[in-house]
């Protein structure tokens, strides 16, 4: 059966041609807008595994053999594409379920191993609903600010869009929720939702206060705030922003640590820099004043981004990994010890394994809180990864496959902490205040000095 599979190098049709040869380029704190900053703020990508070809009958073959027999090697996931565009799932007689390993070694299963902190805030994030549990009719009265719907019915994943987005914001989440459960096939229950891909928090607390006020409608979000009810989910681009090249999170995180080991820090250009929109926020402003001019220089090398110049040249001159030149960064939207916060972070917790881990966590806590049974809507339809790989060419295409979920893990996600209790959510919060004043006192004292220059 000739099938077509995308693999290490090539995309085959049904009839055996040859159509596609690729070769790979070497190489949320309180709310979602957390994952955001971090990803924009740090900028290889490894040889792809051989995947091995099977179809739907095969692959209930290959686990029912397996299931019998000790495993000989690893199961991996294909891609199958059929003659032309693939617009059309395949068909399954069920959803592949695999067991977690036996393994004994602490170092090495991930079911072990407790969440990071910042895990505890997804009980934050629903809190809400906590009481009242989650009705149809509250998910659907989101529609209206929603850009899509999003539903998983025994493993199976359907769209259903309402409205125009940025650029392809939707199909890269709708992707991560896919390779969500191909990590985890089998363990995520079945849920609901609607999301907002825009970016600002848009069900606004002061909405669903008073005597007469009604339950808030739930909704998705990458961002949100004190002042929302907006849950916060994963940026779109830890699978990549191909608009703007921005690579999928675990090529860019390797780009960025090769690219920080390629020149010395004794070597590199004695100044501080910072490139980014200068239109977005005072404080972005006022930092341009310190531009170099023919009568001063700052020390400071500081570039603003132009989208639209940067748009025609289809960004090639903003390669994240060809930042690192200079012997100092300069973090804009903070002090010194928030940046320095933000960069352990990225380093040591921010991994796709914790960010596949906090959106189970989501999405299994939000599920519980679902008074019905999630159905496919009218209008709604599937979505796998074929319809989301087979159709597209060029950078979308490669992020998203370069992004895949090849073998399903061999342990179950991190265990996630407990909620915060009352005093200790005081505590946090009065500190993060604390926090922020210290910020805003420093921009303030900023602001005033350059003002006097």
């Amino acid at each position: 059966m000739k099938e077509g599979i995308v693999g290490n190098e090539k995309l085959f049709h049904n009839n055996g041609e040859n159509l596609h040869a690729w070769f790979p380029l070497s190489g949320p704190f309180k709310k979602g807008v957390f994952f955001v900053i971090l990803l924009i703020a740090t900028f290889v990508s490894t040889p792809w595994s051989d995947v091995s070809v099977l179809s739907g009958d095969s692959l209930r073959r290959a686990w029912s053999s397996a299931s019998t027999k000790p495993p000989q090697k690893k199961f991996e996931y294909s891609i199958i594409c059929s003659e032309g565009n693939m617009t059309t799932c395949p068909v399954f007689t069920q959803p592949v379920t695999f067991e977690e390993s036996n393994s004994s070694s602490s170092s090495s299963s991930s079911s072990t191993e407790t969440c990071p902190e910042y895990f505890r805030w997804i009980y934050e994030d629903l809190k809400p609903w906590r009481k009242t549990g989650i009705t149809r009719e509250m998910v659907e009265g989101a529609k209206t600010p929603a850009h899509i719907r999003i539903v998983a019915v025994e493993g199976k994943v359907y769209m259903q869009k309402y409205k125009w987005v940025f650029q392809t914001r939707d199909a890269f989440t709708i992707w991560g929720v896919l390779q969500l459960l191909r990590l985890y096939p089998g363990k995520l229950p079945d849920f609901d939702l609607m999301f907002e891909c825009g970016d600002k928090p848009v069900i606004k607390r002061h909405d669903y206060q008073g005597p007469n006020a009604t339950t808030p409608p739930p909704l998705f979000h990458y961002c949100g705030d004190d002042k929302s009810y907006d849950i916060a989910f994963p940026d779109w681009s830890f699978w990549g922003w191909p608009e703007i090249r921005i690579k999928p999170w675990t090529t860019l995180k390797e780009e960025l640590k090769e690219a920080n080991n390629r020149t010395k820090w004794v070597d590199r250009e004695p100044y501080a820099y910072w490139r980014g929109n200068i239109k977005m926020g005072k404080v972005r402003e006022e930092l341009s004043k310190c531009t170099r001019t023919d009568e001063q220089d700052w020390n400071a090398r500081i570039y603003n981004l132009d989208w639209g110049e940067e748009t025609v040249n289809q960004f090639n001159t903003s390669e994240l990994s060809n930042q690192c030149t200079h012997k100092y960064k300069i973090y804009a939207e903070g002090a010194q010890e928030i940046g320095k916060a933000g960069s352990r972070f990225v380093q040591e917790e921010l991994t796709m394994k914790f960010v596949y881990d906090y959106m189970f966590h989501l999405l299994s806590e939000y599920s519980k809180l679902l008074k019905y049974k999630p159905a496919v809507p009218p209008g709604a339809v599937e979505v796998c990864s074929e319809t989301m790989v087979c159709s597209w060419k060029g950078l979308q295409k490669k992020y998203k496959l370069q992004s895949m979920v090849k073998t399903p893990s061999d342990m179950g996600p991190c265990r996630i902490p407990a909620p915060y209790d009352p005093a200790e959510l005081r505590d946090i919060l009065e500190r993060r205040d604390n926090v922020v004043k210290q910020v805003e006192m420093l921009e303030k004292n900023s602001l005033e000095n350059l003002d006097g220059i």
